[in-house]
């Protein structure tokens, strides 16, 4: 008897569970997820305030991901949403918030696309993973809102 195939946002529900667990438990295996031809992004500015710029292949995403310290990792998943892409792929998009080491909770976004593992049976891995603070993405948009507002009833 032929097992039914998952739907795509039911394949996008198990990998945030397990991914945001791994975030948590053991952030130094975070790598495992993703392929030799993966991409990473994480966070719209880097240090020196220019835009982070994607990392590829698995060695550099496990020393990407070391860098950025997650340590006692807190998420709260709002939403998640997921579609299928070519090739059997699934893109997954989460909306939440996110505490690294005991930090105060920040909105995030983060969009996955995952694609069947060629090297094992029924096995996905992300290839490309795009994450976002809203803070970094979007700023202070309502205090631009409300300039725009001002300026407009001054006219």
């Amino acid at each position: 008897m032929a097992m039914e195939k998952p739907s795509p946002l039911d394949v996008g529900q198990k990998f945030v569970r397990q991914y945001y667990h791994f975030l948590k438990k053991a952030p130094a295996f975070l790598h495992g997820f993703y392929g030799r031809s993966s991409s990473f992004v994480h966070g719209g500015l880097d240090p020196n305030g220019k835009l982070a710029e994607a990392v590829y292949e698995q060695e550099e995403i496990r020393k990407k991901i070391k860098s950025l310290q997650f340590s006692e990792c807190r998420t709260k998943i709002w939403h998640v949403d997921a579609h299928a892409t070519l090739s059997d792929g699934v893109v997954v998009q989460v909306l939440g918030e996110l505490s690294n080491s005991g930090q105060p909770m920040r909105k995030f976004m983060q969009t996955f696309v995952l694609a069947p593992d060629s090297s094992i049976a029924n096995k996905i891995c992300v290839h490309h993973d795009i994450f976002g603070y809203e803070d970094e993405v979007f700023g202070d948009s309502h205090a631009e809102l409300k300039e725009e507002s001002e300026e407009k009833s001054a006219i």
